[in-house]
């Protein structure tokens, strides 16, 4: 990896980590877990009666589950889904929708003007999609085509409906797998500044779609899952029979993160027919369209009646080109649209990959007399380069060759040659060398524009290049063999790349123009420079672009723009390759930590099947009826809800825990190493080993460890163990109570700290405990010492008459809050010093009171008379 790159890299991470930190969120967010409800509707509301099986698939952790619309008891107009999120509301500006698929077919304009998506706060309706708001972005390869269907909202709202407004037979096979809404603004920025980035990897599915009138099978994609698979060598195939009219787009689309405006972005394709790929017709008839969430941002076609195309470079001796545009606004997905039209066939396209890339992305490959990587010059005479013809009549000559190999690659030279006849054949031609000898694999030609409109095939037909080694021969490329080759961008030039790749070493390179025998007026050419790029590995990527010399650049499985051969992290699985969630340097995806909660991913995949986001269990379902908190355990910091972060639950000693985490707020500090797999140095047997040197705690030896189980010692409940039995709202001994807005999976009743991931001086485990003493020095303190020793708090009087105070004495602050003897909240609040607590209210009966400080948490039996 180059010096520039690595550096490119640590800005990139640094504002990854940063924007992670502050910022950042994943997109498409699932509204799912405890307190979240989802049932059928109709035209009246909601309608229990009106669906046949049960709406949790939709609510619950597993994103693959889905109900069926096709379970309704009757298919009519108005019938329908809702979600609502009963913990929180969600501003103006969110995104939401809902995740489907149609089986086996695949999304029309027909089918989205037969939907409509409506938000409501508390049971008022809020506002409805239109035909033109109900935005679709296909999604997900293989069998099945899931979609999201995005709303872009103007009002609060804390619940979302999904519903049909006429009867179509397609909509009965739909299946939904989940509603999302989350605040696009916050969803990370790709801008790494790589070239030819693939668009690829985890959390980047592949899509499919039509017009109204175009509803051929969906096997006329051809392994479509392999446009997005990270590999720059497979390909899928659109296949459109002839005949058929209509368009068909196929496209990536990128959930993790976003790309910037001013990039270039499209895709790479290889036609079954090559001839096919320069003609007018061909290019009116495929477009480049960039979404942000559903909503079309750019659109260009690649011949937009100017027939403005530009050919560069991407592998000579192979048909693949590039077609692209140059984006104005951001995006996350990109789609390549074909448009079948009357007397058109495409036949068959490959589509190998899409990838955006800055617009700064060139070779400095120019053969140039000074301030070019490649030092050359022209060679002259007779036999290389031809003269300006003889006293103004049209031969064939070049004009001004200097311009060819000077600094200014602006200037050129001008060829002309005449209307041919059947008599005569003439040609107009220019050598460059250059001062070494170039290997063999090395792609070199020259920089041409054509006077007029560059208009089919025939423009190249007449053109040759050739390379020498001194004055031998050593390749010719022509318009038949293997000179036509490279990427297509849409610019406001006729400019386009003419050569091929060197099978053996040379030092000249000439291009020739022949009139050849179809040519019926004079024609004009405009040279401006020869280029030669070496390809040392000939993997087909050019030293300057090469990010692993002598590897295979071509493979980038988790699509970060970094050939899997020149990074140490190449797994792709469901965490982000965006985000990094604990801002430590390493993106989720390759984070064996990514909450650095001590305990590793793969132990937080509890039911152990390789995903990481259906690990949210928090609940008991015969009190819950959906379980989770929609935080995965990977990225939980209190993953059962007990009120006792992971962390303190972990079975890392009480005195590791001091070290590592000095405001035991449950997350290991930033200044603690944690190597390249994002655990924390100290807790492996060494650096990077990924084995811990302490065991997983469970307490009881039972089924789930410490940090799943609410009861760790198998009689105790944790929440009350820690002085917060007054949370347990349904008895279950967890927090059912949902509000996490730092998305850190501590709820905000025992959250000290809203806005950052962590809760600074958190409850404490009761059998890994950490409390502090008066003088804020840390010290180990058993379960006993916590019921016990309490010198410093005094309760009085006890029993106390009714309509008397009840006094708190206490060298600290603290809350505290009185209980009924059933476990209700009677009331509640901060202490300082000597504080009263008025009891004429009070019914005469026993008592509960929780005294609470930085130090130490201790209930109390009071008597009130």
């Amino acid at each position: 990896m180059t010096k520039k790159l690595f550096v490119k890299l640590a800005a990139m991470l640094m504002t990854l980590m940063m924007s992670a930190i502050v910022l950042a969120q994943q997109g498409y967010e699932p509204i799912r877990g405890m307190g979240v409800e989802a049932k059928p509707v109709n035209n009246s509301g909601i309608c229990l009666a009106c669906y046949n099986g049960s709406m949790n698939p939709v609510i619950d952790a597993n994103l693959d589950n889905s109900v069926s619309m096709g379970n309704f008891a009757s298919l009519i107009s108005g019938n329908g889904i809702s979600v609502k999120n009963n913990n929180s509301t969600y501003p103006a500006g969110y995104i939401t929708g809902f995740n489907v698929d149609l089986g086996t077919s695949f999304i029309t304009i027909d089918l989205l003007s037969s939907l409509r998506i409506s938000t409501y706060k508390n049971g008022v309706l809020q506002e409805t999609t239109t035909t033109s708001t109900l935005l679709s972005v296909p999604a997900f390869g293989g069998n099945k085509n899931r979609i999201f269907l995005h709303f872009k909202t103007s009002k609060e709202f804390n619940e979302v409906r999904l519903y049909q407004t006429n009867v179509l037979s397609v909509f009965s096979a739909m299946n939904v797998y989940y509603a999302f809404a989350f605040d696009p603004v916050k969803v990370p920025t790709d801008n790494n500044g790589i070239c030819d980035d693939i668009i690829a990897g985890s959390g980047v599915d592949g899509n499919v779609s039509g017009s109204s009138s175009f509803l051929a099978p969906l096997s006329y994609v051809q392994n479509r899952e392999r446009i997005g698979d990270g590999n720059k060598n497979s390909y899928g195939s659109i296949v459109l029979p002839i005949g058929l009219l209509g368009s068909y787009s196929v496209g990536v689309l990128d959930k993790n993160q976003i790309y910037p405006a001013g990039n270039r972005t499209g895709f790479v394709i290889e036609p079954d027919d090559q001839g096919k790929l320069l003609s007018a017709e061909f290019l009116k008839n495929i477009t480049i369209e960039t979404y942000l969430f559903g909503q079309l941002q750019d659109s260009k076609q690649l011949s937009d009646g100017g027939g403005l195309i530009n050919i560069k470079v991407l592998g000579y001796g192979s048909g693949k080109q590039k077609v692209t545009l140059t984006t104005t606004k951001p995006f996350n997905e990109v789609r390549l649209k074909i448009t079948q039209t009357l007397g058109f066939n495409l036949g068959k396209l490959n589509v190998y990959y899409a990838f955006e890339e800055p617009i700064s992305c060139e070779c400095d490959d120019k053969i140039q007399t000074n301030g070019s990587s490649v030092p050359g010059n022209l060679v002259t005479g007779s036999s290389w380069t031809s003269g300006p013809g003889f006293l103004g009549l049209i031969f064939a000559k070049m004009i001004n060759p200097e311009a060819i190999v000077d600094n200014n690659p602006s200037n050129y030279a001008t060829a002309t040659i005449p209307a041919a006849s059947l008599f005569s054949i003439f040609s107009s031609y220019a050598t460059v060398s250059s001062n070494t000898t170039l290997p063999a694999n090395t792609m070199a030609g020259f920089t041409v524009e054509k006077a007029a409109n560059l208009i089919g095939v025939s423009v190249l037909e007449n053109i040759t290049v050739t390379l020498y080694n001194g004055n031998t021969t050593t390749d010719t490329f022509t318009s038949s063999g293997s000179l036509i080759s490279g990427n297509f961008f849409t610019t406001n030039s006729n400019k386009f790349y003419v050569g091929g790749k060197a099978t053996k070493p040379f030092n000249r390179i000439k291009i020739t123009f022949n009139s050849g025998t179809s040519v019926r007026i004079p024609q004009n050419y405009y040279v401006y420079n020869a280029f030669a790029s070496r390809d040392d590995d000939n993997d087909g990527v050019p030293n300057c672009f090469d990010q692993c010399p002598g590897g295979d650049d071509s493979i980038d499985n988790n699509g970060n723009g970094i050939p899997d051969c020149a990074e140490g992290c190449t797994v792709v699985n469901d965490k982000s390759p965006a985000l990094d969630t604990d801002g430590d340097g390493i993106v989720d995806a390759c984070d064996l930590d990514s909450d650095n909660d001590g305990i590793p991913d793969a132990v937080e995949d509890f039911d152990k099947n390789g995903k990481f986001q259906d690990d949210d269990a928090e609940g008991d379902i015969l009190l819950t009826p959906v379980l989770g908190d929609s935080v995965p355990n990977y990225l939980d910091l209190d993953s059962d809800n007990d009120g006792i972060l992971d962390l303190f639950e972990s079975g890392i000693p009480g005195s590791v825990i001091n070290q590592i985490d000095t405001d035991h707020n449950g997350i290991v500090d930033s200044n603690i190493p944690v190597g390249k797999n994002g655990i924390a140095d100290i807790l492996e047997t060494s650096p990077d080993s990924g084995v811990l040197k302490y065991a997983v705690k469970n307490t009881d030896g039972d089924d789930k460890p410490d940090f799943l189980d609410v009861m760790s010692n198998g009689s105790d409940l944790d929440l009350y163990k820690i002085g917060k039995g007054n949370l347990d709202t349904l008895g279950g001994g967890f927090i059912s109570t949902i509000d996490d807005r730092d998305r850190d999976g501590i709820q905000a009743v025992v959250d000290t700290d809203l806005v950052k991931r962590g809760a600074p001086n958190s409850p404490l485990s009761p059998y890994a405990s950490l409390l502090k003493n008066t003088s804020g020095s840390a010290k180990i303190t058993s379960a006993s010492e916590i019921t016990d020793t309490v010198s410093d708090v005094k309760i009085y009087p006890n029993p106390v008459k009714a309509g008397e105070s009840l006094m708190v004495t206490t060298t600290e602050e603290g809350i505290y809050t009185l209980f009924s003897s059933e476990g209700k909240t009677i009331k509640s609040g901060k202490f300082s010093g000597r504080t009263s607590i008025d009891t004429s209210a009070l019914p005469t009966g026993v008592y509960i009171i929780t005294i609470e400080t930085k130090s130490t948490v201790k209930s109390y039996k009071v008597i009130v008379k």
